[in-house]
């Protein structure tokens, strides 16, 4: 059946980037929950393309479907090198154009209308309605801001390639409005704004960026190493950890070492960063430091830091990466410092080799750190260590990660609950198996939950909380009360009343307003 209705669905061909298109749309009406309520059906409708959809855009203001296909090999472990950017049109359903793209080379982004591609050295903005480029650049842009509608990225040159010039362009046309020196040897770590028109930009330190006129501070830092000699280690927990960061990575030399920072935190006032060489406090306005904790060379490497009321805490994992490869770096420690005046209120070496920090979680002023095979707990008053125990690989395989109160399961009377607060006293680890841990104080281990009995907490309005399992969407209540079953994935999102998802060729859309009025 599904084939006679491909045969019939809207063949339309188009050109664009001197290249012909065709584009095969499949749409259609059907049942995709249903209500706890009454037992009336919730319909939707699915749209389904000619391969597996890699990533959307919904622009709501023209109801317009940007889609990249991206199929995937035979055996289903690698994704194909190559694929489609398809436009549809939500509201006629029909395509609109399409055009062909390598993924190894490059990348789509969308804004609202904006729509920057950039291949090679150069970026193109594409018309939303014909896919036609409007303008392009030397410039690989990939970072926009949609309010001001500008894109920053480096300048290429035709003699040296990617440059250190970082230019600021007029998303309307193309021009260059601002230039400004900032090292990208590292690649970008974070970005994040202070104001409505100032950005930090994490990168071998910390940039402040007015997004109309690239002025701003300059805080530089080491935050990687060149010519790194030693073993790289290539496991799926590198790869997982390089892309969940949020890293902005651009091409680096192989044997450059990167990511050797922390995250960022921010008061009122200042910012909070480390990097391999210090910890310091910085005024968010004017740059200045305000003060700074030095570390022995080769101590500091990746790490997380996190503020309790007067104290900075900083966790270094002992890891960096190179490209997306993890490798051990520098020496796992927890520390402590005032965060009025930066002096160190303790700092514990964990004496491991080539054992990094994982995952840590905090409970009862006491700290519990993931490494491969071994659970330690420390006083966060003191930094002393009150216990670890080790969890041979044989038994558990490996240890990953903490869960998070996004993990929910069904406790004994059929109600869904947060999995750690179900019960305070333990955390919970999950492993190379797929299993959680429950651990309790003492390290034992009392309870093992298999992941097929865990849902997914994703979406939450300002009524409704949207909990998934495996391809079903539960939608309870504020009182607990189960309204709804849809089958939505916990990738879904809703805009409006109306929930998304993507489910292997097919992009979804449900209407939930007679659900919502129900309720």
């Amino acid at each position: 059946m599904r084939k006679i209705l491909f045969g019939l669905s809207l063949l339309i061909t188009l050109t664009g980037f001197s290249q012909k298109s065709q584009i095969q749309v499949l749409s259609n009406e059907r049942t995709l929950g249903k209500s706890l309520v009454d037992s009336s059906s919730i319909d939707g409708t699915e749209y389904v393309f000619s391969d597996r959809i890699h990533e959307t855009f919904l622009d709501t203001t023209t109801g317009f479907l940007t889609a990249q296909l991206r199929g995937v090999s035979k055996n289903g472990k690698w994704l194909d090198h190559a694929g489609h950017i398809v436009q549809y049109d939500l509201k006629n359903q029909k395509p609109l154009w399409s055009k062909k793209i390598a993924y190894e080379s490059s990348n789509l982004q969308q804004f609202s209308k904006t729509i920057i591609y950039s291949v090679a050295n150069k970026s193109y903005c594409l018309d939303i309605n014909t896919g036609n480029e409007l303008w392009e650049v030397k410039n690989n842009i990939y970072f926009v801001d949609p309010i001001d509608n500008i894109g920053i990225g480096y300048k290429y040159k035709s003699s040296t390639g990617y440059s250190n010039e970082l230019e600021g362009i007029d998303l309307k046309n193309g021009n260059v409005i601002w230039k400004r020196d900032l090292n990208r040897d590292y690649g970008w770590n974070d970005v994040f704004y202070t104001n409505d028109s100032t950005m930090i930009v994490v990168a071998a330190g910390l940039h402040a960026i007015n997004i109309n006129t690239g002025k701003g501070w300059d805080y530089h830092a080491i935050t990687g190493k060149k010519d790194y000699t030693g073993t790289a280690a290539a496991n799926a927990l590198g790869v997982a950890a390089g892309l969940l960061t949020g890293t902005f990575m651009m091409t680096t030399g192989h044997n450059l070492v990167r990511d050797l920072v922390s995250n960022t935190l921010t008061d009122s006032s200042n910012i909070y960063f480390a990097s391999k060489e210090q910890l310091v406090k910085i005024d968010k306005q004017s740059g200045a430091i305000l003060w700074k904790y030095p570390f022995p060379n080769d101590l500091a490497s990746k790490s997380a830091i996190f503020m309790n009321d007067s104290v900075i805490f900083m966790i270094n994992k002992g890891m960096a990466f190179m490209g997306y490869r993890q490798l051990d770096f520098g020496k796992p420690f927890f520390a402590a410092f005032d965060r009025q005046s930066g002096n160190q209120i303790f700092l514990s070496l964990i004496f491991v080799k080539d054992d990094p920090i994982l995952s840590f979680q905090i409970q009862n002023r006491e700290i519990f750190l993931v490494f491969k095979n071994r659970i330690a707990k420390y006083s966060m008053d003191t930094g002393d260590l009150i216990a670890e125990k080790d969890f041979p690989k044989e038994n558990v395989e490996e240890l990953k990660y903490f869960v998070g109160n996004q993990v929910f399961i069904t406790d004994q009377n059929g109600d869904l609950i947060s999995l750690p607060q179900s019960d305070s006293t333990k955390v919970f680890v999950y492993t190379g198996q797929g299993k959680i841990l429950s651990i309790d104080g003492e390290l034992i281990v009392t309870k093992t939950i298999e992941y097929a009995d865990l849902s997914i907490y994703y979406l939450r309005t300002n009524d409704l909380k949207f909990i998934a399992k495996d391809k079903k969407t539960l939608v309870i209540n504020n009182t607990g009360q189960r309204i709804a079953e849809i089958d939505a994935t916990s990738n879904a999102y809703m805009i409006g009343n109306t929930l998304y998802d993507t489910q292997g060729t097919s992009f979804i859309a449900i209407d939930l307003n007679k659900m919502i009025k129900k309720e």
